[in-house]
């Protein structure tokens, strides 16, 4: 027992010169009492932060849209990018390591503001004062918390990890709902309470994480003990990769998935601000904000637990991104129950791809073993970056005198050329982010034959002695055994994905390592690899050797 535990705890940490394993060997298992923590903390931490966003701190009665006051976005959006790179900056010069992230400081912060907003302190302050203070309050609280428990998450399983968020995701809708149905007083009250509680389950989870680290390490260094190998795995423990590699691997495998949550951010921003600064308003705006959470979070519930998968995010930008622009042609043009109707959608839209982020940067996180500090900052900064930018812009064009364009329909259709020049470079980025991971892909199994990875030979030189030689010959341009690969996907009547991955496991690749080199997560890679041996009719990895043999003397 000790050894295996040591095992996984080896496996969990990693050493910084070797690409992770499968991901069920470097995922913390938690019993189901702190899995029903974590949900609840996270939800709780999410309702509480979103009911605080969209009132400004109980400061608007109901926003329009997404913006409650456009100066409080803008300073929120600033703080947390500024915040986010001071994180980031401090991850990689090792000041903040594994679940260091200060909890209490980011809760106390919060509900300062809160009762200075209950007792009318804030009201007392100039009118740009006034929003300044608590928006950098919520920004550096708002940064401090999502990071602590996206790093939570990303120790886990990805399958752990998507049924948290999605669970998390509906209380906190829940609990975003019923505090805005109270008055603003009672709101604030309310919400400083389920903070305190909140902070109760972070502080339990982490102290459960960390118990159950240093459990596992103890007996990882036992057992190195006896192999002689102390110091080596008192240096691996508790530590992240830190290797500049590792996290251009992590950021090429969210490329699509920030570029698509980016864009989609600043264009909310942009249209947000546009129709406050033109005064284009409509009834029921501020319901918006309630529909579109609902409709995000049920939406990517429903996916996950009858569906049993996750979409890219690439996907599903493709997908949401010409709805919403064929949308917007017509707003110029219809009524407000339309208005009402497409902002619903854009902002479904946006919580959908907000939910799958959140969940690719964990799992990123976890199968590449890098901070996620680094990669969830990295997401939070560059999107509200370009949310402040939207906004400034978008009011900018709102602003605009009628007569500069002859007609008032004019300047909206402006806006729409913006939001159609948008999403195309967005698609631009998106290819050729594609064709630098393919690239990436080809140049993987060298880049791990050099630093000490995985046998290359693995299956293939079980399959008729085809192996790489030491010069580092690379197996992926290997002939012999693509030939046989092609042949055999093309008898069993694979796709080309399906194929592609059969070259993988001929070579003797993990799950893991293969969703890694193609940047998918691993689920999609079991459903794959389901239906080759469905295909090949093979129930075993050596059922699928023998057949590759089979394949060879033909």
């Amino acid at each position: 027992m000790r050894k295996r535990d040591a095992g996984r705890a080896r496996d969990a940490m990693g050493r910084d010169d070797e690409p992770a394993t499968d991901s069920s060997a470097s995922a913390v298992v938690c019993p189901p009492a702190l899995v029903v923590v974590i949900i609840v903390g996270f939800g709780l931490f999410r309702g509480v932060n979103s009911n605080s966003y969209l009132s400004a701190f109980a400061s608007v009665e109901s926003p329009f849209l997404f913006v409650p006051d456009l100066f409080f976005n803008v300073v929120v959006a600033l703080t947390v990018a500024l915040c986010s790179a001071v994180v980031i900056v401090l991850t990689l010069r090792g000041r903040l390591k594994v679940l260091s992230m200060p909890l209490l400081p980011p809760v106390a912060l919060l509900i300062v503001a809160k009762v200075l907003t209950l007792f009318g302190v804030f009201s007392e302050l100039p009118s740009d004062l006034a929003l300044i203070v608590p928006g950098v309050c919520f920004g550096m609280s708002s940064v401090m918390l999502s990071l602590a428990w996206i790093e939570v998450m990303a120790m886990q399983r990805p399958l752990v990890i998507v049924t948290q968020i999605a669970l998390g995701m509906l209380l906190s809708m829940v609990t975003s709902t019923a505090l805005s149905a109270l008055e603003s007083s009672t709101q604030l009250v309310v919400s400083s309470v389920l903070l305190v509680i909140m902070a109760l389950c972070a502080v339990y989870v982490r102290r459960a994480f960390k118990k159950m680290v240093a459990d596992v390490s103890r007996a990882a260094l036992a057992d190195a003990e006896e192999a002689g190998a102390t110091g080596r795995v008192q240096g691996d423990l508790g530590t992240l990769s830190a290797k500049p590699r590792r996290y251009r691997d992590a950021f090429l495998m969210l490329g699509d998935a920030l570029i698509a949550y980016c864009v989609l951010e600043a264009v909310i921003g942009l249209l947000n601000s546009f129709m406050l600064a033109g005064s284009i308003t409509f009834a029921g705006s501020g319901t918006v904000s309630v529909a579109g959470m609902l409709i995000g979070i049920v939406a990517f519930s429903v996916i996950v637990f009858a569906f049993q998968r996750v979409p890219q995010v690439s996907t599903a930008f493709r997908v949401l991104m010409p709805i919403i622009a064929s949308l917007l042609v017509f707003l110029p043009f219809l009524d407000e129950r339309f208005n009402l109707f497409f902002s619903t959608v854009l902002l479904g839209s946006y919580y959908f791809i907000a939910l799958l982020i959140t969940y690719v940067v964990a799992e990123v996180a976890h199968e590449r073993r890098v901070s996620s500090y680094v990669l969830m900052g990295a997401a939070m900064g560059l999107s509200r970056i370009l949310l402040a930018a939207a906004l400034v812009g978008g009011y900018f064009i709102g602003s605009l005198p009628v007569d500069l364009f002859g007609e008032g329909q004019d300047i909206m259709r402006y806006l729409i050329i913006i939001v159609a020049v948008i999403y195309a470079l967005s698609v631009a980025t998106v290819l050729v982010s594609r064709d630098r991971r393919r690239k990436r892909r080809l140049r993987g199994l060298d880049d791990e034959l050099a630093e000490g990875g995985e046998d290359a030979a693995g299956v293939g030189a079980g399959a008729g002695g085809v192996r790489a030689d030491a010069a580092g010959e690379r197996p992926s341009l290997d002939a012999a055994l693509d030939e046989r690969c092609s042949r055999l996907a093309e008898r069993g009547g694979l796709t080309e994905r399906e194929g592609e991955i059969l070259g993988f496991l001929a070579r003797g690749r993990t799950k893991a390592h293969i969703a890694g080199v193609l940047f998918v997560s691993e689920n999609t890679v079991r459903s794959h690899v389901r239906n080759i041996y469905a295909k090949l009719d093979v129930h075993t990895r050596q059922e699928l050797i023998d057949l590759l043999e089979q394949e060879g003397s033909r």
